[in-house]
């Protein structure tokens, strides 16, 4: 029986190499960690498909945090893992679904998206302060946020934080990375891995 070869790669690998502009618009690549199938649908982007079994009415892509992050700086920083690429003049629903913790109870946190150049965004990210109370952070520009939080209800307990943004992709496209702050600095706050994922969509 003839073969026939595609390029492969982790998710991450196929990320990198779009985001180095190292795709072919049309070239299938195989995803090994997923056992499917995506297309380059520029130098830089690409779409994957669905497998038989997931639905093909369903047009999100979700991606799970595979381990901790912590960060104890007010710098933004990387989510390792939680980032994807936005194809040129793309608009995507961009949702975080998760659980972190904080040092102390004075310990908020931050979240925003690193967009490429050119990228418009709109957001809100949140958390509960108390039993009775949330705090939320705006995002209305790349890499920035807007308001802080307080602390939270527990210290060294997972807190649900949620969060959903618009984002709207430039001519040249990019990666869109999901990126976190702790409130208070040399206080770290953790966001936990296997109860946060972030998943996105073309709208």
């Amino acid at each position: 029986m003839p073969s026939l070869a595609h390029k492969r790669g982790t998710r991450a690998q196929i990320n990198a190499a779009a985001a180095a502009s190292q795709l072919r618009a049309g070239e299938v690549y195989l995803i090994t960690d997923e056992a499917r199938l995506t297309v380059g649908t520029a130098a830089n982007a690409h779409q994957a498909t669905a497998k038989q079994g997931e639905g093909s009415s369903d047009p999100w892509t979700w991606l799970k945090l595979s381990a901790d992050v912590a960060n104890s700086t007010i710098t933004l920083a990387s989510v390792t893992g939680l980032s994807f690429i936005a194809a040129p003049n793309t608009t995507y629903i961009v949702e975080l679904v998760g659980a972190f913790q904080s040092a102390a109870t004075t310990t908020g946190i931050a979240l925003a998206l690193a967009l490429p150049a050119g990228a418009g965004v709109a957001g809100l990210a949140q958390h509960a302060i108390s039993l009775t109370a949330l705090s939320p952070v705006e995002q209305i520009a790349a890499g920035a946020s807007v308001g802080v939080t307080s602390g939270v209800r527990a210290a060294a307990t997972n807190i649900p934080i949620s969060g959903r943004w618009i984002v709207q992709a430039g001519a040249t496209g990019g990666t869109v990375q999901l990126q976190f702050r702790s409130e208070i600095a040399a206080s770290a706050v953790t966001m936990r891995a296997g109860l946060t994922a972030l998943g996105f969509r073309v709208i």
